[in-house]
């Protein structure tokens, strides 16, 4: 019950996408040029030498009368695209002049305008939250998907997020999904690989391909990813596309926990329960899960939750298990929607009484984020008529295909059939 499990990007599970990165890399001739040089060719009309001043001076490196903001003006003013983006952050993020988010979003349209893919970005990101510009999920799209087309690969990501979610209007295609992701990995984005590995696992846009989504996890674990770690350690630790491998499994957690990722903590507490690759340790796995979900983890608190669910190391205390079961849920966590099915289907514990249509409610929710069981069990009240569900044969067969897909062995010898599933304890 307290598997480990997939989750999306930080991007994505906030809703929202991510802002570029202020600085671009400098030409040679000018990263190397001596201030003086600089300043000669900034009044001669050189926009990267005026960009290049006001990045030196943003980072430190120089002291000079003027301030960045005054360069990356002069910068933008002379057609440097990368000084309007940077002269956009600092009114963006009040760095070295006040907070102006109108004046923000005028020089990222200038600079997008240029071409350049991060002013696109960081355009598209106020509009998405209506800094400086009206909120407009649409219009920022179009500058996500801009910026990609340009090659900035954050953008891709964004553009991504957008087509799998339809946050946009633009209709929600996580089969374009999974073709931007994968040009935002390639170039060089480890958000973008792991949002394309989580399509791949979950089957959305396309058919289950564990093996890929091991590749682009390992790619984006390979480039310092901590999701990218945590979640190539979950398909060692189930067997998915490679053969279990607790240890694998076991290192990948250790890894992102040891990088301050909340999921990869609560999944090494997973890892002590089973004392697999590790001495068992409930009292050390609790305590894993306590500080994942004290910093909000979804899957942490289900794990909490789990403990008060049972009065595992700890009082029993159901009413705090349901809250956290839905705090989990709401925050998209498949598993708990999973066990607030399981409780209202059992309905034998206070305060849940059985509710065979909440029961039905949240194991379609959590088989809609891919978790197998759900699924499975979806399938089986449909066939038995539960929770105002009718039997759907083809319905039915199709839930157990994909409850086989995600790792639940027991539908898989039943796919194809509408025999009735026997339930399995929690």
């Amino acid at each position: 019950m307290r598997s480990a499990l997939l989750a999306l990007s930080a991007a994505a599970l906030l809703g929202c996408a991510t802002p570029a990165i202020p600085n671009a890399q400098a030409p040679v001739a000018v990263a190397t040029a001596s201030p003086q040089t600089l300043r000669a060719r900034c009044a001669e009309g050189d926009g990267p030498s005026c960009t290049e001043l006001g990045t030196r001076i943003e980072r430190g490196d120089l002291v000079d009368r003027e301030t960045a903001a005054s360069f990356y003006e002069k910068g933008c003013d002379h057609g440097s695209a990368v000084a309007c983006n940077n002269l956009g952050w600092l009114f963006h993020n009040g760095k070295g002049v006040p907070v102006d988010l109108r004046r923000a979003a005028h020089f990222y349209d200038i600079g997008c305008d240029l071409r350049d893919g991060r002013a696109c970005t960081n355009m598209g990101n106020l509009y998405e939250h209506g800094l400086g510009v009206l909120a407009d999920t649409f219009q920022a799209a179009q500058y996500y998907i801009y910026a990609c087309k340009l090659g900035f690969a954050v953008g891709c990501r964004n553009e991504g997020l957008i087509r799998e979610t339809n946050y946009g209007r633009i209709g929600e295609d996580s089969a374009s999904a999974r073709d931007v992701y994968e040009r935002g990995c390639n170039l060089g984005d480890t958000g973008s690989c792991v949002n394309l590995g989580n399509l791949l696992r979950q089957g959305r846009g396309g058919p289950v391909d564990f093996n890929r989504a091991r590749e682009f996890f390992t790619r984006a674990c390979q480039r310092g990813d901590l999701l990218g770690c945590n979640n190539l350690g979950f398909l060692y630790d189930k067997g998915l596309g490679v053969a279990q491998d607790m240890c694998k499994a076991v290192a990948a957690y250790e890894r992102a926990c040891k990088g301050e990722l909340p999921l990869g903590c609560t999944n090494l507490g997973h890892a002590y329960e089973k004392g697999a690759c590790l001495p068992k340790d409930t009292r050390r796995a609790l305590a894993l899960h306590t500080r994942a979900c004290d910093q909000d983890e979804p899957l942490g608190c289900n794990n909490f939750a789990v403990y008060l669910e049972r009065g595992e190391e700890m009082p029993q205390d159901v009413s705090r298990a349901l809250e956290l079961y839905r705090f989990a849920c709401d925050k998209k966590e498949p598993l708990a929607c999973h066990n607030l099915a399981r409780i209202y289907e059992q309905g034998d514990l206070f305060p849940a009484p059985q509710d065979l249509g909440l029961a039905a409610k949240y194991h379609r929710i959590a088989c809609d984020r891919a978790h197998g069981k759900s699924c499975a069990a979806l399938a089986r009240m449909h066939h038995e008529s539960l929770g105002g569900l009718r039997p759907d044969p083809a319905w039915e067969r199709d839930l157990r295909a994909r409850a086989c897909q995600q790792g639940y062995l027991e539908a898989c010898s039943l796919t194809g059939t509408t025999l009735p599933e026997n339930p399995t304890p929690p």
